[in-house]
């Protein structure tokens, strides 16, 4: 018997939540910024996925502001917190639900490599870019201080700051026999 998804995949892996959570990932937004982010899907729609995040605890409003008598929210969501998927879960997950997951992480990743690359502007900001895959030789131990020291590196570069562009980073690690 298969066992039933874990609230993170009951969440995030449906694919108009997961391109949400990529938009708001880094940066705070307003439901307006990702209407305008996400042109193709219907504001309904959009809103509804933005309600299940929110209620989920992914999403959380930092700011609502009255305009023209609806409410404008501005989010944020915490990046330790999606995009992983604890050793209980990961548990959970059958190897379907582990493929489902990766492929949504693979397809988003190349179609925003894909928008990158059309957008004209690829080698002014050419210094941004970089892909490369290497093997390490890691213990159980090993792998949980490259995470823990890698998490302490990149802490400070989370938020978003003046003056500073928006650069997603993608890192996978996986065994290998």
């Amino acid at each position: 018997m298969e066992e039933s998804p874990t609230p993170v995949l009951d969440v995030l892996l449906h694919p108009i939540r997961w391109r949400i959570v990529q938009r708001v990932l880094g940066r705070e937004v307003t439901t307006t910024d990702l209407k305008r982010d996400l042109p193709d899907i219907p504001a309904t729609t959009l809103y509804r996925h933005v309600a299940a995040l929110i209620d989920a605890g992914y999403l959380t409003v930092v700011r609502e502001r009255k305009i023209r008598g609806t409410t404008e929210r501005t989010l944020t969501l915490d990046q330790t917190k999606v995009g992983r998927i604890d050793e209980r879960e990961a548990r959970a997950m059958t190897p379907d639900q582990h493929r489902q997951a990766f492929l949504m992480l693979l397809t988003r990743l190349a179609a925003d490599f894909d928008r990158v690359v059309d957008s004209g502007d690829l080698y002014p900001r050419l210094h941004q870019l970089g892909y490369s895959q290497l093997a390490l030789y890691l213990s159980s131990e090993d792998m949980a201080v490259v995470r823990a020291g890698f998490e302490k590196l990149i802490e400070p570069y989370l938020a978003e700051s003046p003056g500073k562009d928006r650069v997603v980073l993608s890192l996978f690690s996986l065994p290998d026999s």
